[in-house]
């Protein structure tokens, strides 16, 4: 039945086992030991305490015999009255003291002696120191000394004789119990100590039956792991328990199976890598400490034109054309890792290849260190990109020609904003000689022509004007400063000179940026003169703000003008576009495509919002990377 246990439970059954057997080894130590305490306790207040009783006893008497004695010597009244009271406080001791200890647990002998002490006391205090007191406080001093002398002093040895037998009687009674105490202490000391060496008898024994069934089964476990470590894999394993050894058996049996279909699953794996490897567009070869190719890819042979069969042994430096005093390109990569430890190992770098037929070319190589085992490998990931070198070519080519023709354009722009420009202002300026000369020659019809041709030809200046603004945007650009916006929307105001009826405010904080002054003047001038230009309403406001949002300053033109339709929202930021006759409101449509050129130039947005005769507002962001913290007071004109 106790091979049928689990381990588990066969430990817990020895275990509980020994337990109970050494609390019963406790309790009956501890039974003992109370026991003798108790004895020890029962000397004490049995024999102990009325030895101690008796003896007082006996000192008092004595002491009394000494003050009477005394009082007679030396008979002053002081001396008298003080032994007196002495001798009578003396005697009330004894009598309490006496009455305890005949309270105690008497032997017969000792009751004997009590008794007969008794009446030798009471006597010897009726007839000798009793009327020795009286005597001398009536300073009678003879009849102190005849009482003295003739009852005191024969009467004492009788009670001093019985005292001393109850003395000498309590130290043997004392010295008996006190001896039997011992040897039952000992008596229960021997039990402990016999009880102690039983169990570490059956401890010993329970220790052998225990290793005997359990350790043999480990090392036949034991045994068949370290046949299953050394390959054998077909090993037989039985399992004929169900204990935790017959689990464990089970457990190796199963660990067994599963190492098996691991090991089956990680040579299709290896097949499959082998597959992807030989697959693969770019090369890839496994290098070992000491630089020698230990595999080379299907597309590694054709980038090199070497074959596996050849390669394979060789230092990777074969593959590599040679630099300065023989030592190739890549194994001086590989050395500089392998003593520092760069942590750059693993980029892309490019290098020059060497093929079979002794032919260079442009090479990407990359290295990575494979941990695992105590060998160090790499894998070197290699791609021909000699096409994508002369598509390289091909790009910087073209980008010549674009930059070429870009100058060109730039050239072109200069030159015929400035050929347009010179017979333009000849243009205008006959037409102001004719309609100043001939104004009165003119009738409403020829006045009218006349200003148009004016306006249009001032429109011509101001779109050519225009258009080299917008050309010269991100192409002309000026150091960036701090600026402070605040600063730059007041000069903006005083340059645009509002109407009376147009009210411009301020209202909040403009903070400093670092951006071209020209380019920020530029966005504020136009959105504020395209509020004041297009304003229906006879008392006119804008409002210029700023708020953060997030990483950005979002600054907005407000006003209350006639507002624009949705529609019209990503039209009027193209280039030369305008919703007004030209004829009615002067305007070359370059403005807004300019605002949201440069916006957009310093990484920020452009937008608007519009409700049909209330206004539109106009906002813009820039982001907060090279601000400077400074604020403007809010200013109205």
């Amino acid at each position: 039945m106790f091979k049928n246990l689990t381990i588990k439970s066969r430990l817990i059954f020895i275990l509980s086992f020994l337990l109970i057997f050494v609390l019963g080894i406790q309790v009956v130590g501890l039974f003992g030991m109370s026991s003798a305490i108790g004895g020890l306790k029962t000397v004490y207040l049995d024999r102990s305490i009325p030895l101690s009783q008796v003896t007082h006893i006996e000192s008092l008497l004595l002491h009394n015999r000494l003050a009477i004695t005394s009082a007679l010597v030396m008979p002053t009244r002081e001396i008298i009255e003080n032994k007196t009271a002495t001798v009578e406080k003396n005697i009330e001791t004894i009598i309490r003291t006496w009455e305890a200890y005949i309270a105690t647990n008497l032997t017969p002998m000792e009751s004997k002696l009590a008794n007969k002490f008794a009446l030798d006391h009471r006597k010897y205090i009726s007839e000798g120191v009793l009327p020795a007191v009286a005597a001398l406080r009536a300073n009678k001093i003879g009849e102190a000394n005849r009482i003295l002398v003739e009852k005191i002093r024969p009467l004492y040895p009788a009670v001093s004789e019985t005292i001393d037998a109850l003395v000498l009687l309590q130290i043997d009674e004392t010295k008996i119990k006190y001896t039997e105490e011992q040897k039952r202490y000992q008596t229960i000391r021997n039990i402990l100590i016999a009880s102690i060496v039983l169990a570490l008898v059956l401890a010993a024994l329970f220790s052998l039956i225990f290793i005997r069934s359990i350790f043999r089964p480990l090392e036949d476990v034991v045994n068949i792991a370290r046949s299953v470590a050394a390959g054998n894999l077909r090993q037989e394993i039985q399992v004929r328990s169900k204990n935790e050894i017959g689990q464990l058996m089970q457990a190796l049996k199963e660990m067994r199976d599963s190492l098996v279909d691991t090991i089956g699953r990680v040579r299709d794996s290896e097949a499959h890598t082998r597959a992807l490897l030989n697959n693969l567009i770019v090369g890839v070869t496994s290098v070992d400490e000491q630089g020698a190719i230990r595999s080379f890819n299907p597309a590694a042979e054709r980038i090199f034109d070497y074959p596996e069969s050849e390669i394979i042994g060789q230092n990777i430096g074969l593959l590599f054309p040679p630099q300065g005093q023989g030592q190739d390109q890549h194994i001086d990569y590989l050395e500089n890792y392998l003593k520092t430890g760069s942590k750059a190992f693993g980029v892309t770098t490019e290098v020059a290849g060497l093929r079979k037929n002794g032919a260079t070319f442009p090479l990407d190589i990359a290295v990575v260190e494979m941990h695992g085992g105590e060998r160090r490998m790499f894998v070197v990931i290699l791609r021909d990109i000699s096409e994508r070198k002369l598509v390289e070519e091909q790009k910087a080519s073209l980008m010549a020609d674009l930059e070429s023709a870009n100058e060109e354009l730039k050239s072109f722009a200069y030159v015929a904003s400035h050929d347009l420009k010179a017979p333009l202002r000849a243009i205008g300026a006959l037409a102001d000689w004719l309609s100043t000369d001939y104004a009165d020659k003119f009738d409403d019809e020829g006045r009218e022509h006349m200003r148009l041709l004016v306006s249009r030809v001032h429109r011509m200046g101001n779109l050519i004007d225009g258009i080299l603004q917008y050309s010269r945007v991100g192409r002309v650009r000026e150091t960036p400063v701090a600026v402070d916006v605040g600063e730059v929307v007041e000069d903006v105001i005083e340059l645009l000179a509002p109407p009376p009826n147009i009210n411009i405010t301020v209202e909040n904080h403009l903070p400093t940026v670092i951006i071209e002054p020209t380019r920020i003047q530029q966005i504020l001038q136009n959105l504020i003169s395209n509020a004041i230009k297009y304003m229906d309403k006879p008392r006119g406001e804008i409002r210029i703000t700023c708020i953060a949002e997030g990483e950005q300053w979002k600054f907005s033109v407000v006003d209350n003008g006639p507002g624009i339709e949705s529609r019209h929202f990503e039209r009027i930021f193209q280039l030369f576009q305008t919703l007004a006759p030209r004829d009615r409101i002067e305007s070359t449509g370059v403005g807004l495509a300019l605002v949201k050129k440069i916006v957009e130039m310093y990484g920020g947005s452009v937008g608007l919002e519009s409700t049909i005769g209330k206004g539109s507002t106009f906002f813009f962001t820039l982001p907060k990377t090279s601000l400077i913290d400074n604020s403007t007071k809010g200013t109205a004109a």
